[in-house]
């Protein structure tokens, strides 16, 4: 009997990419330059290099200022014709604002692999930025309330920062990695998979307010210095969610003429690459069900959840071991 190949993703919702990293532009709003960076080890010696990760635009969203914003706003641009507030930098931009922006992409992680972020200002004037990392502030690791009330960064007039990590004090950082549910720092399950960056003007009549100077993100320590936004709500959000909404071991399997299914491809940067499954493993069980196609694995795999466990029993040449995966999304 002639054996049939065929290929599956095991999971629900599955495309099959070109690369999981490549060459690819930041993102860019009116105010500032976002850029993802994953970091591809080389060997044992810890070498390795940055490489952008593509960033997919899904949607953008315009909406009318808040009527306090407005209000506000108003009374400083009129300051600002006025003479009575000298800002070169922050008068322009805020006589400029009229609508508020929301720009949605979509990143693909590279599980267990370190990244920053890259942040550059756009703008002649002074901004308060707020990273959150998985609706974590990344200045302090309060859960973000999307409001000017956040502690911010603040970037200079065309300034480029890279932030690697939370800044859990003034000089400890916890390094950002894309990692498993389980193994995430926050604990926001709607929340996990997400990369957002508020963008706040600074208010020229300089009212009392507090930020971090960025130009020395995480390897240094940092001073907090005072900032006063426009608005009470961001100006622009640029949104990049790196989380893959589908249920994956990340393999490509095979059918055999027997027992089990066979392993013919590891996917770079899942579950399953990190757990050390390869090509040429044959599967038997999964959590003590029966694997004989690659329709009954997929199948199981849909009825469990990102995060849940899998014990799958592999045959590998003349080894038989159990290994455990964490689903992810």
């Amino acid at each position: 009997m002639n054996r049939t190949t065929r290929f599956f993703w095991i999971a629900w919702v599955a495309v099959i990419g070109a690369s999981l990293v490549g060459v690819a532009a930041p993102v860019s709003s009116r105010y500032v330059d976002v850029e993802v960076e994953a970091f591809r080890a080389w060997g044992f010696l810890g070498l390795g290099a940055w490489e952008t990760l593509d960033a997919r635009f899904l949607s953008m969203d315009i909406a009318r200022l808040d009527p306090l914003d407005q209000t506000r706003l108003e009374e400083i641009v009129s300051g600002c014709s006025s003479g009575v507030w000298n800002d070169r930098g922050s008068c322009p931009a805020l006589s400029a604002v009229r609508y508020t922006f929301q720009r949605h992409y979509a990143v693909e992680p590279v599980l267990g692999s370190a990244y920053r972020v890259t942040l550059t200002n756009r703008t002649t004037g002074l901004l308060g930025v707020v990273l959150a990392i998985d609706g974590l502030n990344t200045n302090g690791s309060a859960q973000v309330t999307g409001t000017a009330k956040d502690r911010k960064w603040l970037l200079l007039p065309g300034q480029t920062v890279r932030i690697t990590g939370w800044q859990v004090s003034s000089d400890e950082a916890l390094q950002f990695r894309f990692a498993t549910p389980s193994q995430a720092h926050s604990s926001l399950d709607a929340l996990r998979g997400s990369i957002r960056v508020y963008v706040y003007l600074a208010d020229p009549r300089g009212d009392a307010a507090k930020g971090t100077g960025a130009g020395a993100v995480i390897d240094q320590p940092t001073v907090v210095i005072p900032f006063a936004s426009a608005t009470s709500l961001p100006i622009d959000v640029v949104d990049l969610n790196y989380a893959r909404r589908s249920v994956s071991l990340g393999i490509l399997c095979e059918e055999t003429d027997g027992t089990g299914i066979r392993i013919s491809t590891v996917v770079a940067g899942t579950i399953a690459e990190l757990r050390g499954l390869q090509a040429g493993d044959v599967v038997t069980y999964a959590n003590g069900v029966p694997i004989n196609t690659c329709s009954d694995l997929a199948a199981y795999v849909a009825t469990r959840n990102a995060g849940d466990r899998v014990v799958l029993k592999v045959h590998r040449a003349d080894a038989v071991f159990l290994l455990t995966l964490e689903l992810e999304e």
